[in-house]
């Protein structure tokens, strides 16, 4: 796996996204409560993150901790996070909330993937959001960049669970908590604004040198 672990484009990664990462200092992303960083990596599921970024604001508004979570009724989680089309996930926000009433231990111990409706993606990014230890999990976009910069194949049906992403994604992961955080927000910010499904703006991208697909087309 060596070999294909090409790290090169880490250090122009992180060059570009600390040179601009201010239009992307989302309030989740200097948060320290663990239930917070949870709510928002629950609603950028399959969710723009601009408009995230607002129910977000309203959202630990209206619930600022896993008490008033909990109080709440079902229909007044709903309202808010209707915009987002995430209606469905209010019972599991509410559960989530009862869960880490009932067991405090687990988020403390960054234990997320104990609570219900977090997955492993959700319970990696928001560890390294964090600054907690943890192996690094890519989500469909990451994966999608890494494979135009590796110039290889991914799992048809699940992209993210390529193995060689993974242990490229982790290999190449620089050790320092905050610089690994740096690293995971670039790569995620990279495959949103640069590395898009379509028509992606590889004229822009800080990695065009090095990105083995680029050079072959």
């Amino acid at each position: 796996m060596k070999e294909v672990c090409d790290c090169r484009f880490v250090e122009p990664l992180l060059l570009w996204w600390r040179k601009s990462k201010r239009p992307r200092d989302y309030p989740w992303r200097r948060e320290t409560d663990p239930y917070r960083v949870l709510v928002a990596e629950i609603l950028l599921q399959r969710t723009r993150r601009d408009k995230a970024a607002e129910i977000y604001e309203k959202f630990v508004n209206a619930f600022p901790d896993p008490q008033s979570l909990a109080r709440a009724s079902e229909d007044e989680v709903r309202n808010i996070i209707r915009p987002l089309g995430l209606e469905k996930r209010a019972p599991y926000l509410a559960k989530l909330a009862r869960e880490i009433l009932r067991r405090p231990h687990v988020l403390r111990e960054g234990r997320f993937e104990e609570l219900p409706g977090v997955g492993p993606y959700v319970a990696s990014a928001a560890r390294v959001i964090l600054g907690i230890p943890t192996r690094l999990k890519p989500d469909s976009s990451i994966a999608r960049v890494l494979s135009r910069f590796y110039d290889r194949s991914l799992n048809t049906r699940r992209p993210a669970d390529t193995p060689w992403v993974d242990e490229c994604l982790n290999r190449c992961a620089p050790q320092n908590p905050e610089s690994r955080k740096e690293y995971f927000l670039a790569l995620v910010d990279l495959a949103w604004e640069i590395c898009r499904p379509r028509k992606p703006r590889c004229n822009l991208c800080p990695l065009k040198n090095l990105c083995r697909q680029l050079r072959q087309s």
